[in-house]
């Protein structure tokens, strides 16, 4: 008993090393189907207030590039790293209209597949999981994501990583 309550007392302080509190993540979880997570992702980005950053490796959801449509035009600066091959396959339509519209696109020649599905709003926020940006994500198959925030050491991993894709990746031509 008194292993147990040592151990509880070491959790309890465990977010309080070297005299600074850790910052304690949010998580919230969303699955297809039966959540609408196309929308949970495009409320997402509609809160953003200076960046979106997006990782796609297939991209046809009107939804959430209404969105990054929207948060352009509040002066949001947008950037999406998308998988080469499925440009060229047709996997990733809307990437012209989006860099016509401003948004900052680049495509992965880097790995078989740049398969990393992730949106980063402002910094702060990481929304990841299986969940392709397409319509059949949200209508027909089983997919999940993840929402973390207000944990900046996991969200600044995220947010490194993005920056080593964009830096292997070409700019749109």
């Amino acid at each position: 008993m008194i292993r147990i309550l040592a151990l509880a007392a070491l959790l309890a302080l465990a977010p309080f090393v070297h005299g600074r509190s850790a910052d304690v993540a949010k998580v919230e979880a969303a699955f297809t189907p039966g959540d609408d997570i196309s929308d949970l992702i495009a409320q997402r980005i509609a809160r953003s207030r200076e960046s979106v950053r997006m990782q796609a490796y297939l991209f046809t959801d009107r939804h959430i590039a209404g969105a990054l449509y929207a948060a352009m035009r509040r002066g949001v600066k947008v950037e999406i790293v998308a998988d080469a091959a499925q440009q060229q396959a047709g996997g990733l339509p809307l990437l012209e209209p989006l860099h016509r519209a401003g948004a900052r696109v680049y495509l992965n020649t880097s790995h078989a597949a740049s398969h990393n599905k992730i949106v980063i709003v402002d910094g702060t926020t990481v929304i990841t999981g299986s969940y392709n940006f397409t319509q059949a994500a949200q209508s027909r198959n089983a997919e999940n994501v993840v929402v973390i925030s207000g944990n900046r050491a996991i969200t600044g991993r995220f947010v490194d990583n993005f920056e080593y894709h964009r830096s292997q990746s070409s700019p749109w031509p």
